[in-house]
């Protein structure tokens, strides 16, 4: 699995004396030019670039990320365990592990997803400042997480939460322009959200469905990622307007097609 990375330019090398506190995490960059250099990888806050030590070797190379391509880092493996504590209801388990792997893995692949099941379980507990916080580390690192890939749901659901609405939709309006099917997909689920957030009436039912849940529903089934949770939220607004043929029919898509999803499970 490959990460694209934007901005930046070809630093220089560097000693190994000058490296920085983050992990170094085994893995393979390829450079815009093609070259694949598999080594010792971390990223560096201060200067907003890779430091890479390759294989067998005892020189660092900073890099920025304009002339990276890719970046290719193996699943930690104490991800999924940390998923299935918070499938479970579990997340108070899961957070420290979570928190590591938010640290050890910044703009390292896998932060987005340690950082939204983070930030997830914070907004269960009912701390969304918290959630914010994990999230907003990520974003000082890499600002177009904040509406692009998978943390950006957590963190929209955040700022729902802690009143922040107009900060949400201009994330969303954000992540509707930036033309990515599954960022759009997301931010609609979200616009519903928004719109059910104002008040718990049929009118902001029908409002949700039109402008958010159905649309994901019917335009956008080939993003697989985000059906199942607008599915669920389509039948309950469905249910709420006493249209119970219609949620059903939800519930049957979701539970045939998506059964093995968290919103599958959900009553």
């Amino acid at each position: 699995m490959k990460t694209c990375i934007h901005t930046g330019v070809v630093a220089l090398a560097v000693a190994l004396s000058t490296a920085s506190a983050m992990a170094q995490i085994a893995g393979v960059i390829t450079t815009a030019e093609g070259r694949k250099i598999e080594g010792a990888i971390k990223w560096k806050m201060r200067e907003k670039a890779y430091a890479v030590t390759a294989k067998g070797g005892n020189v660092e190379l900073e890099l920025a990320p304009a002339s990276i391509s890719g970046i290719e880092i193996p699943r930690p493996k104490e991800l999924d365990a940390a998923i299935a504590s918070v499938q479970q209801g579990n997340a108070a388990a899961a957070v420290p592990v979570l928190e590591k792997i938010a640290n050890d893995y910044l703009m390292l692949q896998w932060d987005g997803l340690a950082t939204r099941l983070l930030a997830e379980a914070h907004v269960k507990a009912g701390s969304p400042d918290k959630a914010l916080r994990v999230c907003e580390k990520v974003i000082a690192a890499n600002p177009e997480a904040a509406y692009l890939g998978e943390m950006a749901p957590a963190y929209w659901a955040a700022l729902l939460k802690s009143d922040r609405v107009s900060k949400v939709e201009d994330l969303l309006a954000k992540a509707i322009k930036s033309g990515s099917r599954e960022a759009s997909a997301f931010a609609l689920i979200m616009r519903g959200d928004v719109i059910r957030a104002s008040g718990d009436t049929n009118e902001t039912a029908k409002k949700a469905l039109r402008d958010g849940y159905l649309r994901v529903v019917t335009l956008y089934k080939s993003e697989r990622a985000a059906q199942p949770e607008a599915l669920y939220k389509a039948a309950k607004c469905f249910e709420k307007l006493g249209q119970s043929s219609r949620a059903e029919q939800m519930r049957t898509t979701l539970k045939g097609e998506f059964g093995s999803s968290e919103w599958a499970r959900k009553p």
